[in-house]
C-alpha cells in the first residue's frame, strides 16, 4: 500500500554515510593487529637487552657554538646475541654528591636508518650529549644502562 520513493540523491548520501560509519570499524580491526605487532617488537626488544654490552664508557667535556659547555657521554655497544640491532637506547643517570638522582634521561644512542643495523658479535662507538645538566650534578660519569632495543626485521 504505501511505497517508498528514494530519489538516487537519496541513495549516494545513504551509501556514503554508510561507508564512513564502516571504515572506522575496519581501520579499528587493523589498528589492533598493529598494535599487537608493536607489543611483540617490544617484547623482542625487551628480552634482548641483555645481549648489548657497554663498555670502555667515558665522560668528554666540550664547548658549544654559543660558548656554553657540554658534556659527552661515550663508549662502545656490543651485540652478543645472535640478531641484527636497529636501534640502541640509553638510560644515564645523573647523580649528585648526596648520590641522589638529579636527572634520569634516556637518549638514543644508535639508530641504522638506511638499512644495515649492528650485526651479531660487532661494536659500534656511541656519543651522546648533554648540553643542560643540574647544577648540582657531581660530575661523574652516570649509570647507563641500555632501556630499548629494535630489532631488525
Amino acid at each position: 500500500m504505501f511505497g517508498w520513493v528514494v530519489s538516487s540523491k537519496q541513495r549516494r548520501s545513504t551509501l556514503v554515510l554508510a561507508v564512513s560509519l564502516a571504515l572506522p570499524m575496519t581501520a579499528g580491526c587493523g589498528g589492533t593487529r598493529s598494535t599487537q605487532n608493536r607489543e611483540e617488537e617490544k617484547a623482542r626488544g625487551d628480552a634482548y637487552k641483555s645481549k648489548i654490552e657497554i663498555s670502555k664508557a667515558g665522560l668528554a667535556k666540550g664547548e658549544n657554538y654559543l660558548g656554553g659547555e657540554v658534556f659527552y657521554v661515550e663508549g662502545w655497544l656490543k651485540n652478543t646475541g645472535d640478531r641484527v640491532v636497529q636501534r640502541v637506547e640509553i638510560t644515564f643517570l645523573f647523580r649528585d654528591s648526596l648520590k641522589q638522582v638529579v636527572l634520569k634521561e634516556s637518549r638514543k644512542a644508535v639508530d641504522y636508518k638506511a638499512g644495515g643495523g649492528l650485526e651479531a658479535a660487532k661494536s659500534t662507538r656511541f656519543q651522546v650529549a648533554f648540553d643542560h645538566l643540574p647544577k648540582d650534578w657531581n660530575h661523574v660519569l652516570p649509570e647507563i644502562e641500555v632501556s630499548q632495543v629494535t630489532l631488525k626485521e
